[in-house]
């Protein structure tokens, strides 16, 4: 398959295939990271302390702070009341004083988000990570749901029903009258962003030659990373959550010309009987491309590529053929594995903003230009350096870098925050090369159901991301840190057991997948 597509000419056509597919990448990530904005937890203080009149100086109170710490959220969240008519959640014998709850507060400054318009603090504190969870529980849905209307219905009519779902269900978003609605709105959020970006990967995949494979996963991921960029400079000029989704929302009419620009792919329409139009799109690309071609030559060619691919793709199937080699079945536990513990490293360290120090619109600003950085990493390293290498070293960095983040906040907040960058960074290339490295390591018939079902888990880690930031802020940073470390190391260390693939022929067979590295 390799020799037979470098037959395959890399064009006018493809180029601007690549292009399209970036800028289409680029509202994904206002989607993805809304929450920067939308979950942000701006200065608060009870405002039952001035309405009960325990309190007559408001400037005398405490503050509760979108990076604080448990005893500052303490004191916001409760405070002593020396009036006898206030009920109490606490007595002690004739004591005068008594510690009440607060039931309403404040929030400082002009910004208005989900958690200031629903106060979401204090006892209510945990629906942030509970609604963050709903949406990257969306996703997980969504890359199943979405991978079977992309085979169903072609590549085609799936971006674009997820494209337009997106900005759809983020304008919807806008008008949630609660807490309920706005959860079950999110969820459908998720499901909708992550199919279009898995969907994108494939059409761009499907289309161009396998070399320029990677190029197609960097256009992809360089999209979502300025989207990123954009995203920090939207973060600071919105001061309303509605107005920002009713944006999001309304960009889409900017990518109503892709009902035009984007074809079904020859691949796909071959695979399910329409030779003719996979015809009229090998014709349409062989002119864009300024070129003549043997339609028929290149019918055959893809053909050929897909008859060395079984139909019974399923995830029932990979266990199947998996449960007959205990060495693949070690390797896919292993990159399960990374692909859970990957996932849940960076989503706590690209959503946990609140809790570093500095300027919160820096943060997210510096987090897009790691994002950016970690792209051209992967793709000028992974192929020097192997994919195993680079993934270990990137993974080991991230590690050392997590453990040491708590011990530098109570010495230094900017020495913190760098390091949480670090650590952003290492996890974020480590990202791009499992993606790239699961697909190498199986043979064909099994291979999209791998990478389907390590998507589909690494899912459990994103879900749990939320708790994890939710512990940091409540006090427990320390142990929260020890134990991604931990679990990272594990995971890097694991990749010793993996065989090398950087200049391996794609594996067909299970016994060619077992004499990898061999």
């Amino acid at each position: 398959m390799e020799q037979d597509s470098k037959k395959m000419e890399f064009g006018r056509y493809e180029k601007r295939l690549l292009l399209l597919l970036l800028f289409s990448a680029i509202p994904n990530c206002f989607s993805a990271f809304q929450f920067f904005f939308t979950h942000h937890t701006p200065d608060f203080y009870c405002l039952s302390i001035v309405n009960s009149g325990a309190l007559d100086d408001v400037s005398a109170m405490t503050y509760g702070h979108s990076n604080n710490r448990s005893d500052q959220k303490q004191n916001a969240c409760q405070f002593k009341n020396s009036s006898a008519n206030i009920a109490t959640h606490s007595s002690s014998n004739n004591d005068t004083e008594t510690l009440v709850r607060c039931d309403s507060f404040r929030f400082e400054g002009d910004v208005d988000t989900v958690i200031s318009k629903f106060q979401l603090v204090c006892d209510k504190a945990w629906i942030k990570p509970m609604m963050t969870s709903m949406y990257l529980g969306g996703k997980m849905f969504g890359g199943i749901f979405g991978g079977y209307v992309s085979d169903r219905f072609g590549r085609r009519f799936g971006f674009l029903f997820f494209t337009a779902m997106q900005f759809i269900t983020s304008f919807i978003t806008s008008f949630s009258p609660n807490i309920p609605v706005y959860a079950t709105i999110l969820f459908f959020s998720g499901m909708t962003a992550f199919a279009n970006f898995e969907i994108t990967a494939v059409i761009g995949s499907e289309i161009v030659t396998y070399e320029k494979r990677g190029l197609n996963y960097f256009c992809c991921e360089m999209g979502f990373a300025i989207g990123y960029v954009i995203l920090s400079l939207l973060n600071y000029l919105f001061t309303s959550w509605r107005w920002f989704l009713v944006f999001s929302g309304l960009i889409g009419f900017i990518y109503i010309p892709y009902y035009w620009l984007i074809d079904e792919t020859p691949s796909w329409l071959l695979a399910t009987g329409q030779r003719d139009k996979a015809e009229k799109v090998l014709q349409k690309i062989a002119k864009y491309n300024g070129r003549s071609i043997d339609v028929n030559a290149q019918i055959s060619l893809i053909e050929k590529q897909q008859s060395k691919k079984t139909s019974a793709s399923t995830i029932w199937s990979t266990f199947v053929q998996l449960s007959k080699e205990w060495s693949l079945i070690i390797r896919l536990l292993v990159v399960i594995f990374s692909w859970c513990i990957t996932s849940l490293t960076y989503y706590v360290t690209t959503l946990n903003n609140d809790t570093l120090s500095g300027n919160r619109y820096l943060n997210v600003f510096y987090g897009s230009l790691t994002e950016v950085l970690a792209g051209f990493i992967f793709y000028f390293l992974v192929s020097r350096l192997g994919r195993r290498k680079c993934y270990m070293g990137f993974m080991i960095i991230a590690s050392i870098a997590v453990i040491t983040i708590p011990f530098l906040e109570k010495w230094n907040g900017t020495f913190a925050m760098v390091t949480t960058m670090l650590a952003k960074l290492s996890v974020a290339v480590a990202y791009c090369v499992i993606f790239l490295f699961t697909q190498e390591l199986f043979p064909t018939n099994i291979r999209t159901s791998v990478l389907a079902l390590s998507s589909a888990v690494s899912r459990v880690g994103s879900i749990m991301s939320p708790f994890v930031i939710y512990a940091n802020e409540n006090g427990y940073a320390l142990a929260a840190s020890i134990g991604i470390a931990v679990v990272v190391f594990i995971s890097a260390l694991s990749y010793l057991s993996l065989p090398e693939t950087t200049k391996a022929k794609l594996p067909q067979t299970i016994e060619e997948a077992k004499n990898l590295g061999r």
